[in-house]
């Protein structure tokens, strides 16, 4: 494990000041502000520190160099994404069937904790996905469904400390989930739904289960591919800062919301490349990830469910279910 450094004392003036996590959402892509805590690492660790470019998207600041490096400083607030994406590195690098980025240091400034890992070529899976064929997509959907079945086979021996508790943390979510999907906008007549959907599910979802470890993050922006004969294919997997321990189930719902929603096809590349057989694809599990999914802590299906004009072509949430998974 790469050793872990402490701020130098007296060092008080390298990250910007900021209101909450929303007034740090607002600057977090700002390369300028964090410029000067960016070069302490670089010098830290003998980094280039030319180069230097900000990515756009993600929740924490992560910065690249012209050496291949990633830089990712996460805020005090956000530690716990610290704590996971450094386990699961360890855990998924060289032992999945896809390249994952390895973990060279990791560290702290000001009470900001940071790790240093290698950059993986090819293009997110969400930029490459409009170009790709009917069967390059049931190919990387099968090709997921391997990986996740590989990542979930792993030892889960010394990640204790990032474990959902599963069972608890189903019945927080259950308890939050209606006044969740109203925040989160869900047409009206589909969140009063919610109770009594669950309640029907509730003997489906998984309890007592022996925790797997999860990205929670198979999906088209934390997947790579690259072009090779012509064809398409997922080539690599990053960001696991929302890592953790629970039920297999789980980690099935990005990649079958986000790509593979409304496609009998693509849902059984996944499902059946993850281990499940044919006479297992029916109703009971349909209802199961329709229910995990509304639970998922990060669930948002208008900007998940990626099927055109959904919200006003279903009338409960039993069509929206089929209409995910027709299966």
């Amino acid at each position: 494990m790469p050793p872990d450094h402490s701020a130098p004392p007296g060092d008080r003036s390298l990250f910007p000041s900021f209101d909450g996590p929303a007034g740090f959402d607002r600057i977090r892509a700002d390369l300028p502000a964090f410029l000067p805590a960016i070069r302490v690492v670089c010098e830290r660790h003998g980094l280039s520190s030319g180069g230097l470019s900000a990515f756009a998207h993600g929740t924490n600041v992560v910065v690249s160099n012209d050496a291949g490096q990633i830089i990712k400083l996460f805020p005090p607030f956000l530690r716990h994404q610290f704590e996971a994406e450094r386990l699961s590195l360890g855990r998924f690098h060289g032992t999945v069937p896809v390249a994952t980025p390895e973990l060279l240091w990791q560290g702290e400034l000001e009470g900001w904790p940071y790790l240093v890992i290698s950059r993986l070529p090819g293009r997110t899976l969400e930029e490459a996905w409009p170009a790709m064929s009917g069967a390059e997509r049931a190919e990387a959907l099968a090709r997921i469904g391997e990986i996740m079945r590989a990542a979930h086979a792993l030892p889960t021996a010394g990640l204790e400390s990032i474990d959902l508790g599963w069972d608890a943390f189903l019945e927080r979510q259950i308890a939050g989930c209606e006044s969740r999907h109203r925040r989160m906008g869900l047409p009206e007549r589909l969140a009063s739904q919610i109770p009594a959907y669950l309640e029907s599910a509730r003997a489906l979802l998984p309890t007592s289960v022996v925790p797997v470890l999860l990205t929670g993050e198979y999906t088209p922006q934390n997947l790579l591919v690259t072009r090779a004969d012509g064809r398409w294919r997922v080539t690599g997997m990053i960001d696991f800062a929302d890592a953790c321990l629970g039920a297999p189930e789980y980690d099935l719902l990005g990649p079958c919301l986000f790509l593979a929603a409304g496609s009998a096809d693509l849902q059984r590349a996944i499902l059946g490349a993850y281990g499940y057989p044919p006479a297992d694809l029916g109703s009971a599990l349909r209802r199961k990830l329709m229910a995990l999914a509304l639970l998922h802590r990060y669930s948002h299906l208008r900007f998940q469910l990626r099927l055109e004009g959904w919200e006003s072509q279903v009338s409960s949430l039993s069509e929206l279910e089929q209409t995910i998974w027709p299966l």
